[in-house]
Parts: structure tokens; sequence; C-alpha cells
């Protein structure tokens, strides 16, 4: 009885500590939107959202790998059959995004009264921030398994992040090389994990902000934001799902040179 009400409390401290993170992190970055002109407050706000899921999520997952990894042995580790130590890496991955899960079901249920959201696009974005939360972890995992580092972990998530959202900024020093950047747009768009927002909210144009507008070449192009608004989502699993891969391979490799 007392394990189970140590586990109960250290869940709860641990909800609690992550979900101030997370919503100062909301906060602190909702402003810097607004203050940027971005977008519309709502708009702003879930941009806001994906920012704070992409960088909590891959550290929570790491963070917790390594724990397990530190707590258990390195024998009984070992003994794992491939499929089992792949279950394992997905309990984890689940048990990880439990704060992050419900930090973002309660701060976009408070839009749907605070901002006045509209239901349909609160559930839409509902959808694609849980669906980042698991594929940014998985990211976090790999990163786990290849550095045996929290903070090494969550520092090469974010490098991937700022890769894949810098990509239309990338595009400027590829225009030297290229006489045409036409075919690369739409593999900038459909990679980049904020354009959500944009095809959620039709209306919202990021790269003819006036801010945006000539610190990128997209303008310059006739481009189309993804259709239908999920596929951004989609390609986002598929690179959390490569990397969630990765990371079982390098769980079995250890296994066998052992």
């Amino acid at each position: 009885m007392d394990t189970i009400l140590d586990d109960r409390n250290h869940f709860l401290r641990t909800l609690i500590t992550w979900f101030v993170i997370s919503s100062f992190l909301l906060r602190l970055i909702y402003r810097v939107l607004m203050q940027a002109k971005l977008g519309l407050p709502i708009e702003c706000f879930f941009m806001a959202q994906v920012f704070v899921v992409l960088l909590v999520a891959p550290y929570l997952a790491a963070r917790t790998v390594h724990c397990d990894f530190l707590i258990t042995s390195i024998d009984s580790q070992f003994t794992l059959s491939p499929r089992s130590s792949g279950q394992r890496l997905l309990k984890l991955l689940l048990i990880s995004q439990l704060p992050m899960l419900c930090w973002v079901f309660l701060s976009t249920g408070a839009a749907l009264f605070v901002i006045r959201v509209p239901f349909m696009k609160a559930s839409q974005m509902l959808v694609i921030l849980g669906m980042y939360s698991l594929s940014a972890a998985a990211v976090g995992i790999c990163g786990a398994q290849v550095f045996r580092d929290t903070l090494y972990s969550a520092e090469l998530a974010t490098l991937l992040w700022c890769v894949l959202i810098g990509g239309a900024f990338l595009l400027n020093p590829l225009k030297r090389y290229v006489d045409d950047l036409q075919p690369f747009i739409p593999l900038v768009l459909h990679l980049n994990p904020v354009i959500i927002v944009c095809c959620v909210f039709e209306e919202l144009d990021l790269f003819r902000n006036p801010l945006l507008y000539e610190l990128t070449p997209v303008p310059s192009y006739i481009f189309f934001y993804p259709k239908p608004w999920y596929l951004v989502g989609v390609w986002q699993v598929v690179i959390g799902g490569c990397c969630f891969l990765g990371a079982w391979q390098i769980s079995r490799a250890r296994r066998y040179a052992a």
C-alpha cells in the first residue's frame, strides 16, 4: 500500500511540475509570437502549443528511459527478448507522455473558454498535438539510446525541429546552387510541424506575413499548404516511427554485443 501511495504521489508531483513548466513556456512563447504579429491570438496560441510539445515531450521521454536504465540492472535488460525490449520501450514512451497529454488536453480545453476557439478547430489541434507528443517522444527515446544522457537527447530533438521548422529559411543559401526551388517547397511545408496551424486555420499564411516575407524565398513561388490538415501530422508520426525503430535496433544491438 505504501508503495502504491508513493508511486501516486510521485506521479502527481511530476504532473504538477511539468504542467507548471509547460504553462510557463506556453505563455512566454505566446507573448513572443503575438509581439511578432505572426497571427491572431487563437493561431499564436496553438503555434505556441506546438512549440511547447516539441520541446518538452522529447525531454520527458529521454528522462524516463534514462531513469529506467539506471534503476534496472544491465544484466536484466540484456536477458530481454527483442520483442520484449520493443514492448518495454513502447511502454516507457506512453508512460512518459502522460503529463504532456494531460497538459495538452487541459490547455486546449481552457482555450475553448478563454480565447473562444471553435470546437472543431480545437478538436483537430488536440488530435495533432497528441500525435506530435508521441512522435517527439520517440525522437527523445532514440536520443536516449544513442547518448544515454537526457540533456543530449533533448538537444538532438531540438536540433531536428530547428532543421524542420527552419527548412524554409535554409532555402536561401540553396538558391546559389539551384535555379528552381519549386520542387523543394512541398517537402519543406510537409515536414514543418508548425505548418499544421496554417492547415487548420486556412486564413493564416505565415510566409506572407510582413515579418517573414523577405526572410525566405517561399512567397516568390506558387505554393499550397498541405491538405488534408492532418497530413503534416502523419509525416511527423513517420519520423517518430523511424526513430522508435532505430532506438529498438540499438537496444537489440547492445544486447547481442553483450
